[in-house]
């Protein structure tokens, strides 16, 4: 099974490296694709999320019983509903809320942000990504060769819903998605990100987010309905801000938002980082920081 995963993960990795080397023009407005580039860390891991304005995030009741419930197990040792304990993806937004670092490659159509936590990645889709004949591989679970018919483009106004211009809206004929004109996405861990820039700010739009994984390692749930919108800027030369809005009315009463800020690193450690490997040593899987 290691095995497998193994290959599967090296063969989507070197998928994401080709892709990410097709373009090397600038990808933004003024210095923007190089200040956000580069390998970054949280200045403050957080354990549980709480508003840009330090408050409880806006629960439902039902919610708000099964993120008391979890706490209240992993303060009693029990982590059974934590899947990142034995190296599950930690989801979205978590990995970017853990003790470790990760680099951000920006190109002309595809953004990637490549952690060290057991190699996960995650490929954010430019304005152009998701056309015909584009370089970037196609979504997780989309079982397509490069577009993405049916899908809105998060892009310029008046681009093509999806397709080819001229095209049919669902695919070609007889493919998945050609009689109700919508493709389906896979819902995954990282989900499906579309980005644009708005000046100097990278605004990642990101849902098909799997229910399984957890807001926090304090076990926030959400549903497979969650959208997230971070706006990513620098905010000097060696500090990092993402705001990251949070939309579900299936978990939350209203739309919230957190804000993280990360600093640089002058470089990313390219050591093996294998989850399995700490477990077996009596490690825990993921370094938690302890709730304040």
């Amino acid at each position: 099974m290691l095995c497998k995963r193994t290959l599967a993960l090296g063969l989507g990795l070197g998928f994401l490296v080709q892709a990410m080397a097709a373009g090397i023009a600038d990808a933004a407005p003024g210095n923007a694709r190089e200040q956000i580039a580069g390998a970054w860390l949280i200045e403050k891991p957080v354990f549980a999320l709480r508003t840009a304005d330090g408050g409880e995030p806006p629960l439902k009741p039902a919610a708000a019983k099964i993120y008391r419930a979890r706490q209240a197990a992993r303060a009693g040792g029990d982590t059974s509903f934590d899947s990142a304990t034995w190296c599950a993806s930690l989801g979205m937004p978590r990995m970017l809320l853990v003790n470790y670092p990760f680099e951000i490659i920006v190109r002309p159509m595809q953004v990637a942000f490549l952690h060290q936590w057991n190699w996960w990645a995650r490929l954010v889709y430019m304005p152009g990504a998701l056309v015909k004949g584009a370089s970037a591989p196609p979504p997780p679970g989309s079982g397509l060769p490069g577009d993405v018919p049916g899908v809105p483009a998060f892009g310029p106004p008046g681009a093509p819903p999806g397709g080819p211009p001229g095209g049919p809206p669902g695919g070609p004929p007889g493919g998945p998605g050609a009689a109700s004109g919508e493709q389906e996405i896979g819902h995954t861990s990282t989900g499906f990100s579309r980005g644009k820039w708005d000046g100097d700010v990278l605004v990642v739009q990101t849902d098909h987010l799997a229910n399984q994984t957890l807001l926090d390692s304090a076990g926030m749930p959400h549903s497979q309905n969650i959208k997230l919108t971070e706006r990513i800027r620098v905010l000097s030369p060696d500090q990092l801000e993402d705001r990251i809005r949070i939309q579900d009315n299936e978990t939350f009463t209203r739309p919230w938002e957190t804000v993280v800020t990360f600093k640089r690193q002058a470089t990313l450690s390219r050591d093996e980082h294998v989850c399995l490997d700490r477990i077996q040593a009596g490690e825990p899987a993921v370094r938690e920081q302890a709730k304040e």
